[in-house]
């Protein structure tokens, strides 16, 4: 309750009809807000995670594959949350299915092409998480997802889960470890 000894009364003034301030919630929001990095924003791209991706797809080799799984660990990457916000979990990624039923964790390299998966009366209803790239790559471990599907509009790039996993950890990434796991 907001009375004159209090400093919310003092802050607000006698007059306001604004809500007392919590100032746990206040520190807790200025903190993440300086969390977030001006480079991330709506139109948010890893640019080099694209390039690299297009790389591999002209040249499909280990030392491609390698250059496209250092390029993951940079940045931040997208996953779709669209309709997937729960009472009680919040937001979680939507997945996908191969044909055989297994699960595919879908990963964008920028908004753009999250919103290039849907129908353009639709685009504007998905939702993506813009998210560090080593926390969405650490996704492949959440549940049993096989592989991910990289930019599935443009480049629709299936990468299985180990190398997923590989990038996702701190573990040395070269042609020659690459091709080990075969």
């Amino acid at each position: 309750m907001v009375d004159a000894h209090s400093p919310e009364f003092h802050a607000a003034g006698p007059e306001s009809d604004a809500a007392p301030v919590d100032a746990e919630e206040t520190a807790a929001e200025e903190t993440a807000a300086e969390e977030i990095p001006a480079e991330v924003h709506a139109d948010y791209a890893n640019d080099a995670v694209r390039a690299a991706l297009h790389a591999l797809q002209e040249t499909p080799d280990y030392p491609h594959l390698a250059a496209f799984l250092l390029a993951l660990r940079e940045g931040y990457l997208v996953v779709d949350i669209t309709g997937t916000a729960g009472k009680k979990r919040g937001p979680r990624a939507r997945t996908l299915r191969s044909t055989s039923g297994q699960l595919v964790l879908p990963i964008f390299t920028s908004m753009a092409e999250l919103r290039a998966v849907a129908p353009a009366s639709r685009a504007e209803e998905l939702k993506g998480a813009v998210m560090p790239a080593q926390q969405a790559l650490a996704l492949i471990a959440s549940d049993r997802f096989v592989a991910a599907e990289f930019d599935k509009a443009s480049a629709a790039l299936v990468v299985l889960r180990k190398y997923v996993t590989l990038a996702a950890s701190s573990a040395e990434i070269t042609a020659e470890s690459v091709a080990a796991l075969k």
